[in-house]
């Protein structure tokens, strides 16, 4: 005679570490998902970051001084890449941006921030700016990473 009961019990137990085996993979799924999201996320950024460098002229971004014909678009342009840097800051307060990323764009806003051009245009417009998160940046030396501010 057969005893359905213990068929059902290994069919429990079975359909049990299926299941099991469902929601890992479920988990491991949105995990990949989310990372996945985070990349494109910070890759949109980085792309907001290439189309203004390479509107820039080279000897801006190697620390040479402003052409006077150039002066009006390059302080516009370099306006918008601190906007931008005060955009990641605030995502890496808040979580979006990873520690290697944010390491990476800080070192980058560090070494822009020290050329003359930039550092001009930043000392114009800080105080009548809404970029708080650049400035607590600027003003730690870069060594604050935003994510340890709230």
């Amino acid at each position: 005679m057969i005893d359905w009961t213990m068929i059902s019990s290994v069919g429990t137990a079975f359909g049990a570490v299926v299941t099991s085996i469902g929601v890992v993979f479920g988990a491991w799924q949105i995990m990949l998902g989310k990372k996945q999201s985070q990349a494109e996320f910070e890759d949109s950024l980085d792309q907001q970051y290439r189309v203004l460098s390479m509107a820039l002229p080279v000897d801006v971004l190697i620390g040479k001084e402003i052409q006077k014909e150039q002066r009006l678009e390059v302080r516009e342009l370099i306006y918008n890449y601190f906007d931008l840097s005060n955009e990641q800051s605030f995502y890496r307060a808040k979580g979006r941006i990873t520690e290697h990323t944010w390491n990476s764009w800080c070192i980058g806003i560090r070494d822009h921030y020290k050329r003359p051009a930039f550092k001009e245009v930043y000392n114009e417009i800080i105080e009548s700016s809404s970029f708080t998160y650049l400035k607590k940046l600027v003003d730690s030396d870069f060594k604050s990473d935003p994510n340890t501010w709230y």
